[in-house]
């Protein structure tokens, strides 16, 4: 019974401490690639995109290293994979569920009445996040 008190504490400790509030859209739109990162995906896949953020230990299917994206596909970057990935039109079924949030959905502003307008601002957003990503990669 104390074991699983403990272990409860800690969970609650390390999403407490992942649920900061997150940012707006306008704040996302002036993001640079790096701030997107430690903002939404740094939790999960760690400061440094090793997959060791605190709340890996939490995701059933592990988290991706980050910085070995181009070392998984033979030394070449895939952007456009990565970018769909992150936009969530991308799956990988044979990895099984997708436990990463959709962050095109995430960002998309539904109210909009400029379709076309709207799906450039996102991929614009996404497209910094893709560019930070490849920085990070490691030999």
């Amino acid at each position: 019974m104390r074991f699983q008190v403990v272990v409860g504490a800690i969970v609650m400790s390390l999403l407490t401490a992942c649920a900061s509030e997150p940012p707006t859209r306008r704040e996302l739109s002036a993001m640079s690639g790096l701030e997107m990162y430690e903002s939404l995906c740094s939790s999960c896949h760690g400061v440094d995109g090793r997959g060791d953020g605190p709340v890996a230990p939490l995701v059933k299917i592990g988290v991706p290293d980050l910085t070995r994206i181009a070392q998984r596909e033979g030394g070449e970057f895939p952007a456009a994979d990565v970018h769909r990935t992150i936009d969530g039109r991308f799956e990988h079924p044979a990895h099984g569920p997708r436990d990463m949030p959709v962050w095109g959905w995430q960002f998309y502003n539904s109210t909009t009445d400029n379709d076309a307008r709207e799906r450039a601002k996102v991929d614009a957003m996404i497209d910094r996040l893709v560019e930070y990503l490849r920085s990070i990669q490691k030999g």
